[in-house]
């Protein structure tokens, strides 16, 4: 895999996060390299900072809801891919996450469902793929 890729992991909860930022760095072989946010106003600072290939957004942020946390990083980083990591997926929520700008939603907890859409994404860009957000991600 090229890289290195650069990944924002925006995640309130510290065990949440120190294992999503430890399966990119140990999957990733050292072709990605994480940032982390502890809340959505740091992660919206750091995407104000540099650009990152990939957002992975914990969907249960205390300070906003979901929606408002997929518009507001949308809005930020508008051709940056966002994969929201929610406790349980339902097909209309998988759906509602791509029609919002997500580039797909992933369970928490389920590393390896985790891994498969970060590689499917990081292969895609690689290889010359459309990963880019829907248009209607911003605005919303």
């Amino acid at each position: 895999m090229p890289g290195p890729w650069e990944v924002l992991v925006i995640e309130d909860d510290d065990l949440d996060r120190e294992i999503v930022s430890e399966l990119l760095t140990l999957r990733g072989r050292g072709g990605v390299r994480v940032t982390e946010a502890r809340d959505l106003r740091s992660g919206l600072e750091a995407l104000d900072s540099r650009r990152f290939d990939l957002v992975m957004l914990d969907t249960k942020l205390p300070e906003a809801s979901a929606l408002h946390a997929l518009r507001a990083v949308g809005e930020k980083a508008p051709l940056t891919p966002i994969l929201p990591h929610l406790a349980y997926i339902s097909v209309q929520t998988r759906q509602t996450a791509r029609e919002r700008g997500a580039f797909d939603a992933v369970v928490r907890g389920d590393l390896n469902a985790m891994w498969a859409a970060v590689n499917k994404l990081l292969t895609l860009s690689t290889f010359g793929g459309d990963i880019r957000p829907s248009a209607r991600a911003v605005g919303l």
